[in-house]
């Protein structure tokens, strides 16, 4: 059998514990009314013991790998306690001879009051099997009370008013018909509920996968915004947006890499990563894509905060920051210092999904993303290793020492551009 899920372990657990409140309440009303035999007694308090044991262990014990054998166990477990309990409500009228059982008939309307309450159970499973096998243990509770009444040679089926009344063996043929009928009808809710909940559960899944997802790109705050706005948040159909773009890039990553092994390559590149998109998140941005030992973040998608180019600055200071600090721990560890560069650039563009309909990417299209991915491997040529645009720096407030290099021109693009480096 499958493990269980995280929801499924949940619900388990959660329905154990609900089960051992109530078995707590009726040990205590049972000690508390010491009426009857003492073997009656102490059969449904025994019985009782045994289902809270078999409950708190649940609680402790039920994993996801445990789950299967566990669920099959506590229903079972469950159901034979249970019934022991009744067993010891009954003893003292099952040693009585049928003909002293006066009585019975009447008893028949009411042995059906507890279903209700037992079947609910069915509801903490989100497996068939598990909520079929419930429903017929809990069944199996009033058939065998019926099967024990109707036993006795006394009892009878009677739909005239007058017997019903005045022969407690008698028992009243329309209200075993209506009992039946509505046991049916609240098994048939049961199985209906029981499907609804798994959808729900199914959703709630594939809602968290969505949260996870979202959470690879965007900043939490971003993402819980995408997800409260419900299908608008996720209608990224494209649009015109005045987004800053970022590149970064580590320096002289080939010859760092090529006497490293492949995976002390990996875990350099996601180490490097991690603190860059943690910088990104702090400052509002997204992840747009890695590639290679290159990072692309932009910032006012999938909608501007307003100082979108400030943002973008800020991050970029927060990630020399970041990179300074790791570089010390790895100083300490003996390895090599990470430097790299850093270019901006601000600008209108195209935003949105692209692809097909296996495959669709969130995408940024413009001549934003080439200028602010030359700007970076700009640093190169000069003595910074981070730049940006005018177009960035005239709307933004920057305190660091800076130049302006006018007339730039950038590989690929006929017009020339006006670059400020930060120190």
């Amino acid at each position: 059998m499958l493990k269980g899920s995280e929801w499924e372990v949940r619900l388990l657990r959660i329905a154990s514990i609900g089960l051992l409140v109530i078995l707590s309440i009726a040990g205590i009303e049972q000690l508390l009314n010491l009426g009857g035999s003492r073997t009656a007694l102490t059969i449904r308090l025994l019985s009782l013991s045994l289902c809270w044991f078999l409950a708190l262990f649940t609680v402790i014990k039920v994993t996801s790998a445990n789950y299967p054998k566990l669920l099959l166990f506590f229903i079972v477990g469950v159901h034979f306690f249970i019934t022991l309990f009744f067993v010891g409500a009954d003893y003292e009228g099952l040693q009585l001879p049928y003909e002293q059982r006066i009585g019975e008939g009447r008893w028949v309307d009411y042995i059906f009051h507890s279903f209700p309450a037992t079947a609910v159970g069915a509801l903490a499973f989100l497996r068939l099997w598990a909520v079929v096998l419930w429903i017929v243990l809990s069944t199996a509770t009033i058939v065998r009370t019926l099967w024990a009444i109707f036993l006795n040679p006394q009892i009878y089926l009677e739909s005239d008013w007058n017997t019903i009344l005045t022969d407690g063996f008698a028992v009243n043929a329309w209200m075993l018909k209506n009992n039946i009928m509505s046991q049916i009808f609240l098994c048939v809710i049961i199985l209906a509920i029981f499907f609804f909940n798994k959808k729900l559960v199914a959703s709630a899944v594939s809602s968290a996968k969505s949260a996870e997802a979202f959470g690879r790109y965007f900043s939490p705050e971003i993402r819980d915004e995408i997800q409260s706005s419900g299908e608008k948040g996720l209608d990224q159909s494209p649009k015109d947006l005045e987004v800053a773009v970022m590149f970064t890039d580590l320096v002289g990553f080939t010859n760092l890499s090529e006497n490293m092994k492949p995976k002390e390559v990996l875990k350099l590149l996601s180490d490097y990563q991690s603190l860059m998109v943690e910088a990104i998140f702090e400052c509002k941005g997204t992840v747009d894509k890695f590639i290679g030992d290159a990072v692309m973040a932009n910032f006012g998608t999938p909608k501007s905060h307003g100082n979108d180019a400030q943002n973008a600055f800020d991050c970029a200071i927060l990630m020399n920051k970041k990179l300074s600090e790791w570089n010390k721990t790895r100083e300490d560890d003996g390895l090599p210092k990470i430097t790299h560069r850093i270019g901006i650039h601000y600008g209108p563009c195209v935003v949105g999904n692209m692809g097909s309909e296996q495959r669709v990417e969130f995408a940024i299209i413009g001549d934003v993303v080439n200028v602010a991915s030359r700007i970076c491997d700009a640093c190169k040529k000069f003595d910074t290793n981070f730049l940006v645009s005018s177009d960035l720096a005239q709307r933004i407030n920057i305190s660091n020492r800076q130049e302006t290099v006018s007339n730039f021109v950038i590989r690929g693009r006929s017009e020339p551009i006006d670059l400020v480096k930060i120190y």
